[in-house]
């Protein structure tokens, strides 16, 4: 085989690595997962954030620096000065609370981007929750173009130091992410999809639990979803939002929110 030709074989090959790869990664579930669910008092607590294939996989850790906003609270105090540890498997967070309370930790990612190849567009399109109406537009388009697409990452979980007494209080309280799910005052099993400050309302919702298990619900007029009667034990709660500009072409920018919650 001459040079150039295994030059083009080679490129080839790192092209569509590439691409998948590039699918792959927005496919992950990205979580944060207490270690345990309730710490005494002036104990360490700790909480790790990472990505995998499924939930609840710990496969790759969240460098700090990919991290845009944290919030950490117990009750309605920012706890200060918490630790950060990579490993390859997960970013854990570390602090010591100093009273009772519920602890709310919450993570956003910064904007990520690139291009989809064309022969993966289906599948990422899938992933997000596109549209038919959409994916026509796409490939409406002349030739066979990449797609441009970004997407943010938020995560929030919950946890208890010693007592957790006016849990549904602190749950209800939004922490300001794009997409987040919030608790309601009625029940710890009735959670609202916060889009950009208001209820996202006839929007999927997916509940996945330890064992791999997923179950899509959607969230009533008033962006409200039930779990009860869903799965028992630790489990996530995850949804996509999609915003397009008015090129078919893109770019495509998807925030995606999860929720973990240990029962």
């Amino acid at each position: 085989m001459k040079k150039i030709q295994i030059q083009q074989l080679i490129i080839r090959w790192i092209c569509l690595f590439s691409s998948i790869i590039t699918l792959e990664a927005l496919a992950h579930d990205t979580f944060l997962l207490p270690v345990q669910e309730n710490y005494p008092i002036g104990s360490n607590a700790e909480i790790r954030i990472s990505s995998g294939l499924a939930f609840p996989e710990q496969t790759w850790g969240i460098d700090e620096s990919r991290i845009e906003f944290t919030s950490l609270k117990l009750n309605e105090e920012i706890i200060n000065s918490p630790t950060f540890a990579l490993s390859k498997e997960y970013l854990s967070i570390g602090f010591t609370a100093p009273k009772s309370g519920l602890v709310t930790v919450a993570l956003s990612t910064k904007v990520r981007s690139g291009a989809i190849d064309n022969e993966n567009v289906d599948g990422y399109l899938e992933e997000i929750g596109a549209s038919a109406r959409l994916r026509e537009a796409f490939h409406a388009l002349p030739g066979k173009p990449a797609l441009q697409r970004s997407y943010v990452k938020h995560t929030k979980t919950f946890l208890c130091v010693e007592l957790c007494d006016a849990r549904l209080k602190f749950m209800a309280k939004p922490v300001g992410q794009k997409l987040e799910f919030v608790g309601t005052r009625e029940s710890e099993s009735i959670f609202v999809l916060v889009y950009e400050g208001k209820p996202l309302s006839n929007h999927p919702v997916e509940v996945k639990n330890v064992a791999k298990e997923t179950i899509t619900l959607i969230t009533d007029p008033n962006g409200k979803v039930n779990i009860s009667g869903t799965f028992s034990g630790t489990l996530m709660l995850a949804a996509i939002a999609l915003s397009v500009t008015d090129e078919p072409e893109g770019p495509y920018h998807s925030d995606q929110a999860t929720l973990v919650l240990l029962r």
